[in-house]
């Protein structure tokens, strides 16, 4: 099959249409870090008119629902997709909230992107309502897939356990041989392959920025409602920070009312769905002075304290 490429001003083509149509333009950009999810988002969003970084660029499933709730033909990027919509917080009512505000407007017309590391780690009912999912296989090159049409009783649009089965017999082919390349048209949901360019210093810098300072509160108005997550999210940052030890995990579970496997069973699950490809074990800082009794208290306290 010849490969079908697309350009960015066809994508922009394709989500014009949609809004002339009286469509929304729900999108979703997967891939492991630092290929470049949020590099293709911003190209993108550059070429429509009215694109104000400051204001589309959002951390938190709140800015997210107010902006898709108070604008029309507006943007939204939703650069962590994985707090908004992760599925294993399909019980939130934020989330459902979420999910009822994309269905309730779509007659806003928005075009929404996320950037998800694993696109399969969002809840299924958000799964369902994107119109287009770009895959990252490398930096510059995505994998364009739509949704399945037509199928009354498939209860997956995206057609999961077939094209999972594909990925497996691919997985076996490279360990025999490391340069074979995935014949991604074989997917059922394969629409085509996206190649983007790196973003300008300008824009790097600015998208840095703003990152930097929406980042700062997003966790904890996540956890007004959920005091799980600040726990977790503290625990994870420790962890890739290189400052967390077994000590640590042991005493803040202890303090959390949590069991030491529970709290390593939900680090392993954020590790994987944002694309590190490491275990906790891996990660662990191990204590090695006189001075980790105190580096655990440490810890503790910045765990807990909200």
């Amino acid at each position: 099959m010849k490969a079908i490429v697309w350009t960015l001003k066809e994508l922009v083509d394709v989500i014009n249409s949609r809004q002339a149509n009286e469509f929304d333009s729900n999108m979703a950009v997967s891939g492991e870090r630092g290929n470049g999810k949020s590099t293709v988002i911003n190209k993108l969003f550059y070429r429509f008119k009215g694109f104000r970084p400051w204001k589309v660029q959002v951390y938190n499933r709140d800015d997210v629902i107010n902006l898709l709730k108070n604008q029309q033909f507006g943007l939204c990027w939703d650069d962590e997709a994985i707090n908004s919509g992760y599925k294993r917080n399909f019980m939130e009512k934020g989330q459902q909230e979420l999910i009822k505000i994309i269905t309730a407007y779509r007659d806003n017309y928005n075009i929404y992107a996320s950037a998800i590391p694993n696109f399969f780690s969002l809840d299924k009912d958000l799964r369902d309502l994107y119109f287009i999912h770009l895959h990252i296989i490398e930096r510059g090159i995505a994998v364009i897939h739509m949704p399945l049409q037509g199928r009354l009783y498939s209860p997956d649009k995206w057609d999961a356990k077939y094209n999972a089965k594909i990925e497996d017999s691919w997985s076996k082919k490279m360990q025999k041989n490391p340069d074979f390349k995935p014949p991604y048209h074989r997917l059922s949901t394969f629409r085509g392959y996206l190649f983007f360019s790196d973003a300008t210093e300008k824009q790097k810098k600015l998208y840095k920025e703003i990152k930097k300072e929406k980042r700062k509160t997003a966790f904890l108005t996540e956890g007004e409602n959920n005091k799980e997550l600040p726990f977790i999210q503290k625990l994870y940052n420790l962890l890739l920070e290189g400052k967390l030890t077994r000590e640590g995990i042991a005493q803040a579970s202890l303090v959390e009312g949590k069991k030491d496997s529970a709290t390593y069973e939900l680090l392993g699950r954020r590790l994987k769905d944002n694309g590190v490809h490491k275990t906790v074990k891996d990660l662990l800082c191990e204590s090695r002075n006189k001075s980790a009794s105190e580096e655990v208290r440490r810890q503790v306290h910045k765990i807990v304290s909200y």
